[in-house]
């Protein structure tokens, strides 16, 4: 017989003291800015599989399974210092940003939004879509601050969380139309 291998715990303790390993190993502060954008990444990440859990639409939970996909992929390269980016098997490109604009518009197309503001929580499921589009908006403003203080190599992660935010909300409005709900706005009582 060969030797097992050893199964690894998720409970290894290293970050007891509030540090953390990036993906070459390099320990930081939880609290430092690199984990705060790609955990507040992974807070909106958990938002859209719920979405994708509830959604009854394909379309839509095909789009949000994309999204979950590019999700680990910009955590990845976030949780990765820039001398170590050769670790990547693939980084986020213009050509992620350009399919998400490409969601962004047909769907806009579709749905003829008046340009006023809607109240969220017209439907269970654009409601989530519509608390994971806040939180990457959190970690837009997260990910500005990273590069106050560090150099972001990859500069298509700024456009494509900001493209995010965008699908994500219109996300939200296709999910209410298909369902047959009108768009409720502030004024609207």
């Amino acid at each position: 017989m060969g030797a097992e291998k050893k199964k690894k715990s998720i409970a290894t303790k290293k970050g007891d003291k509030g540090e953390t390993s990036l993906l070459d190993g390099t320990r930081t502060r939880k609290s430092s800015d690199r984990p705060e954008v790609y955990g507040t990444m992974d807070e909106a990440q958990a938002f859209v599989g719920v979405a994708r859990a509830r959604s009854d639409s394909p379309r839509v939970t095909a789009i949000l399974l994309e999204i979950q996909n590019d999700i680990y992929m910009v955590n990845s390269e976030l949780a990765c210092p820039a001398e170590s980016l050769h670790l990547l098997k693939r980084t986020i490109e213009s050509r992620d940003v350009e399919r998400l604009t490409r969601h962004v518009t047909a769907i806009e197309k579709e749905l003829d939004l008046p340009p006023r503001f809607v109240l969220y929580g017209e439907l269970e499921t654009s409601a989530l879509l519509d608390v994971a589009r806040a939180v990457v908006r959190r970690a837009e403003r997260a990910l500005t601050r990273l590069e106050e203080s560090e150099t972001i190599e990859n500069q298509n992660i700024k456009a494509f969380v900001n493209r995010l935010s965008d699908l994500l909300f219109v996300l939200a409005r296709l999910e209410e139309r298909e369902a047959g709900v009108p768009l409720r706005h502030p004024e609207t009582p």
